[in-house]
């Protein structure tokens, strides 16, 4: 069983307490952002994290858009 330390408060467990998960509760645990390090076990690769923001191209950031004459974004 992976052995982790705590970057958040989980149940009764204070931030920095080493605590042994399963690979499902260390999955879970990584995507709320509550593992400060994985000390052994299974990889921290190994949870799947989602993007939450689009990547942003040089093309789009420099200002240039195709959304008419106004340049503005329609909603």
């Amino acid at each position: 069983m992976p052995r982790i330390k705590l970057a958040f408060w989980h149940g009764d467990k204070q931030p920095g307490d080493e605590l042994e998960v399963t690979a499902d509760e260390l999955a879970a645990l990584h995507r709320d952002g509550r593992v400060a390090e994985v000390l052994d076990g299974a990889p921290r690769a190994a949870a799947p994290v989602a993007k939450s923001e689009p990547e942003i191209s040089p093309s789009s950031a420099s200002g240039s858009t195709d959304d008419g004459p106004s340049g503005r974004k329609r909603r």
